[in-house]
């Protein structure tokens, strides 16, 4: 089943190929499909179609060039872009912290939000979530703090997603008791994801009673979570609690459960190929499985070769 991005990127080629007029709008929408599908030769080639058409020296497109580049690990490509691009908008300095923050470059994306308060900008929701994701991967915990206060002092209410970064970042330093103190003076105590880090660093930690208070408040809501039955049981095991490993196995055990298969995919340059293991749904499943024999049968003949 093809997501809504693999749909836009397919639309915009069937457009393209149809003879329709290709405009700013659309290759900045199609680029931003592609930063977010992490397919960095369909990128390319938009890219190349925006120099044809004169469009890559729109503000627009130029945001969505780095967010491609930046987002699929082409960091000195995008600054090199974002260092041309003449007064830069609030979404070119995004898309150039996003990026620094999806790859760990924490002091690069602080640099850059320094720079965006030289410039006489506002930071927005954006901004500060990839600066508090940042943050919490490296484990600048100061900074984080500073951010998250900087954040509320100038009047930008926190998100689900500000929160889930703070609370990472708090959890991950072995601050437990901040974290959930930040969850319960929050709006979305309700939310299981938060709860979830907390749980998982508890297990790090062997933090039981913070724990076991994180796992009440997921299985309040969710009885069969199995993920949070299994961190259950590694929180009891990390304690040395071996009547509740068992207690919790038992548990699980009790449940139906049903995993979602992992996926792969193959990037060409007209397509994205998805797929799982044992996949046998797949559209071209009779010329995979004729390819496979293919290699199968060279295998074989070249460790006969290496056996003369």
């Amino acid at each position: 089943k093809m997501t809504e991005g693999e749909k836009a990127v397919k639309f915009f080629y069937n457009m393209w190929k149809a003879g329709y007029k290709i405009d700013d709008f659309a290759l900045s929408s199609a680029l931003g499909a592609c930063a977010d599908l992490a397919i960095f030769r369909q990128g390319e080639m938009l890219h190349c179609q925006a120099i044809k058409t004169g469009y890559d020296s729109g503000m627009s497109v130029r945001g969505s060039l780095i967010d491609t580049y930046a987002k699929n690990g082409k960091l000195l490509d995008a600054k090199f872009i974002f260092r041309e691009v003449q007064d830069v908008d609030l979404k070119c300095w995004n898309s150039m912290i996003g990026g620094y923050s999806l790859h760990g470059k924490a002091e690069d994306a602080i640099n850059l939000f320094d720079e965006i308060l030289d410039h006489g900008l506002e930071p927005d929701q954006v901004t500060f979530i990839s600066l508090l994701s940042a943050c919490s991967h490296c484990g600048f915990v100061d900074k984080g703090k500073y951010i998250w206060n900087y954040m509320k002092e100038k009047g930008v209410s926190p998100g689900l997603k500000h929160y889930s970064c703070m609370v990472s970042l708090l959890s991950r330093a072995g601050l437990l008791e901040e974290a959930v103190e930040i969850i319960s003076e929050s709006c979305f105590g309700e939310h299981l994801e938060l709860w979830r880090i907390v749980l998982s660093s508890s297990v790090s930690d062997k933090n039981l009673s913070v724990g076991l208070n994180a796992a009440g408040k997921i299985l309040q809501f969710n009885a069969e979570d199995s993920a949070t039955l299994a961190l259950l049981s590694n929180l009891y095991a990390a304690a040395g609690r071996w009547d509740g490993v068992m207690q919790t196995r038992k548990r699980i055990r009790g449940l139906t459960l049903e995993k979602d298969p992992g996926l792969s995919w193959v990037e060409t340059v007209k397509s994205l190929d998805v797929f799982s293991s044992d996949d046998q749904l797949h559209p071209k499943i009779a010329e995979v499985k004729a390819k496979l024999q293919t290699l199968q049968g060279n295998m074989v003949l070249w460790q006969e070769i290496d056996c003369i």
